[in-house]
């Protein structure tokens, strides 16, 4: 899809709707990634893809760079968030949860995160007087989202064959596959095919160290059931208090530091021996606990050690790790805002699965 033209589409269509507010560009970042977010369902493809594009725009019209990465890099971590979401497939298929249950699960909190962070962005473009741009025209608007529809296709396609039971997961990722090829090769006509190759071999590269770590993750995550740490974390936070808001408060600070270190499917395959009998204690729901696992995970690829999406946006931008790092660290303050809501707020995360009976 980054090769044929789906995200050149997306971006082109916020652009039109919403680029002429105040410091527009930086809404259409979140508006950008909000709706690949239904199509990737991973923050380092929205940061290598999508980012790619939002960068260079932002630039070409004299954002600062504090404001560009910073943007780029906070909006990305609603990618896993909004369904799709491979965290969520890998918990629910851990955890015994209805992946069908923790998609819907996360479209609040998806939404949540998206208007924190477009709060956050008034208060810069108001204090920077960025400029506004003419508005598009409905004519305009039409055209940009005619051209875009295939590509926003991709979400209600995929969530609308697994809500209504069409098809699992797994197959509507096959099925995406091959809708993206269609549309790349013979709508928008942006992809070569004698370039599936090596496309394909790129892709194993970035998904063999994954299977890696999800194998030595399953490894551990069986001796630390087998030795009970489990145990001896679970008793000593019980002794500590059992409440269920300092409980989850102690997960969130267990979860933040984690994320600073590992990679996602590997910190949720460890933590969830830990997480299943807390859980229980405390009478957290499993699918809460999964948003707020997956949203703790994101918010960690943006953290130093161990930060992919920083060295991403290195990679991207120009700017060196500790230059990015300074740049993005001020849009966790949004983040942190955003978790507090989700985690302390459980209507924002259960209130869909409730109302469509995955409860």
């Amino acid at each position: 899809m980054n090769n044929g033209g789906v995200t050149d589409r997306i971006f082109g269509f916020a652009r039109k709707m919403i680029g002429h507010w105040r410091g527009g560009l930086a809404y259409v970042n979140v508006l950008s990634s909000l709706i690949f977010s239904g199509i990737s369902g991973s923050a380092l493809a929205d940061v290598g893809g999508l980012g790619m594009i939002e960068i260079k725009a932002m630039r070409d019209e004299q954002y600062d760079d504090d404001l560009t990465l910073g943007v780029t890099g906070a909006s990305s971590t609603v990618g896993p968030i909004i369904p799709p979401s491979i965290p969520f497939v890998i918990y629910g298929a851990m955890a015994n949860v209805s992946i069908g249950a923790l998609f819907m699960a996360g479209l609040g909190p998806g939404v949540v995160l998206s208007l924190v962070l477009c709060i956050y962005i008034c208060i810069i473009a108001h204090r920077r007087n960025y400029p506004r741009h003419e508005k598009a025209g409905l004519s305009e608007k039409w055209k940009a989202f005619v051209d875009a529809l295939p590509a926003l296709m991709f979400p209600a396609i995929m969530l609308g064959g697994i809500w209504t039971g069409w098809f699992t997961p797994t197959e509507s990722a096959m099925f995406s596959v091959v809708y993206g090829l269609i549309v790349s090769c013979f709508v928008y006509r942006e992809l070569d095919i004698r370039k599936l190759p090596s496309l394909a071999a790129a892709t194993v590269r970035q998904v063999g160290p994954s299977i890696a770590v999800v194998v030595g993750a399953s490894l551990f995550a069986w001796v630390m059931t087998y030795e009970q740490i489990d145990k001896v974390v679970v008793n000593g936070i019980l002794s500590f208090t059992s409440n269920k808001y300092v409980i989850l408060l102690l997960i969130n600070m267990i979860l933040i530091v984690m994320g600073m270190f590992i990679e996602v499917v590997a910190a949720i395959m460890i933590m969830l021996p830990i997480l299943t009998p807390l859980m229980a204690v405390a009478g957290i729901n499993p699918i809460h606990m999964g948003v707020i696992l997956v949203l703790n995970m994101m918010i960690g690829l943006l953290t130093p050690p161990v930060g992919m999406s920083l060295y991403m946006l290195s990679s991207a931008s120009g700017r060196s790790f500790g230059e990015v790092t300074k740049m993005v660290l001020p849009w966790l303050v949004p983040l942190f805002l955003a978790l507090a809501l989700v985690t302390y707020v459980e209507p924002i995360t259960m209130f869909l699965p409730g109302l469509f009976g995955y409860l």
